[in-house]
């Protein structure tokens, strides 16, 4: 007797109101990878009550301009797995160095986002490198609160991730998330092997 399909799952970086600049890997690019790759669950960075009251006015750039279009358009399942509405710059000081520290590593990261250009190498292992090393200087000018925070809502959303899958097992799944919690993410997901394959987005 054959066994059932494994569950293949991969994640997609996502590089926010950026995708609204005159890059390669613009909102037009990211709704055909999604469209083409076609997985069974897509999940994504918007909270369940929000997906399920379809109020999208707090959710990023990509979810409302390029994310809902694709699902509202095709048979992909849309798995709401965000905790709450809080994005990354959310964490970030409001005043002093810190702040003013924090938006130069910002600015930083927006360059080698601008840089990296294309969806194959925002989501390539020299761009992951370059994105984690800015992110870890800009996460310890944060406040312990913070830290401690985003490290939490990292957690809830890969159970949530997880959740999904054990409910739907053999699937093929996508994660689009900002790239900042990429690594975080990853990290998270790879302690779940028995649950799935992790593989490169173009080969889900």
């Amino acid at each position: 007797m054959n066994s059932s399909p494994q569950t293949r799952l991969a994640i997609l970086g996502t590089i926010s109101d950026l995708h609204n600049q005159p890059i390669a890997y613009d909102l037009g690019c990211l709704r055909k990878v999604v469209a083409d790759l076609a997985p069974d669950l897509l999940c994504a960075e918007i909270t369940m009550e929000a997906w399920e009251r379809d109020d999208l006015s707090h959710t990023s750039l990509e979810v409302r301009e390029a994310l809902a279009p694709v699902i509202a358009s095709t048979d992909i399942v849309l798995i709401p797995v965000a905790p709450s509405p809080q994005q990354y710059a959310d964490f970030a000081p409001d005043l002093g160095w810190r702040h003013r520290l924090v938006r130069t590593f910002e600015r930083l990261l927006q360059w080698g986002q601008i840089q990296a250009d294309d969806v194959e190498s925002i989501n390539g292992a020299w761009f992951g490198a370059f994105c984690h090393t800015v992110c870890w200087l800009t996460e310890s000018l944060w406040t312990t609160k913070d830290r401690a925070a985003w490290d939490k809502q990292n957690e809830e959303l890969a159970a949530n991730i997880i959740r999904a899958v054990q409910r739907d097992s053999g699937r093929r799944v996508l994660v689009t998330v900002q790239c900042q919690r990429s690594h975080r993410l990853l990290s998270l997901l790879h302690t779940h092997d028995d649950l799935f394959k992790i593989v490169a987005y173009q080969n889900l």
